[in-house]
């Protein structure tokens, strides 16, 4: 929303389900501080980047916790060490909380923070990744 600031961007969420409370404003400063954003919660979207808008709408989709998270992308518009960033928190995230996640992507690289790689051509399932060094392996793209 433009003319909410990084931080009442992720809480509009909570509002919206009259959720808002201190732990939820607590916990949209710690999700936006995990994705690198500690020192932006005040700022508009057009004081920011597009990566930096991408990780407030990321942490918008984490504030209420989801059971499941679906990612398509979700590290498209990041530099390579922001998308790392983005990937470990999603996955710690996911953990800690004993959640699951989908990510859809195609950078192999992303692959060494998830439990389980399915991989696609042309709409067909190709192969499956099990164990880490499988999964280790695609990363390094071996």
């Amino acid at each position: 929303v433009p003319y909410l600031t990084a931080q009442e961007n992720v809480e509009f969420m909570l509002r919206l389900n009259q959720r808002l409370d201190k732990t939820g404003k607590l916990r949209s400063q710690e999700l936006l501080s995990r994705l690198g954003l500690g020192e932006r919660l005040t700022n508009l979207p057009a004081q920011m980047s597009g990566g930096q808008q991408q990780r407030v709408a990321i942490a918008r989709a984490l504030i209420h916790n989801p059971t499941l998270v679906l990612a398509d992308e979700p590290t498209a518009s990041l530099d390579t060490e922001r998308a790392y960033q983005v990937v470990r928190t999603f996955a710690a995230l996911i953990h800690e909380n004993n959640r699951a996640g989908i990510m859809v992507t195609h950078d192999l690289r992303m692959c060494q923070y998830v439990d389980r790689v399915l991989q696609m051509q042309d709409g067909r399932l190709v192969r499956e990744y099990t164990t880490k060094d499988e999964i280790m392996a695609l990363a390094r793209g071996e």
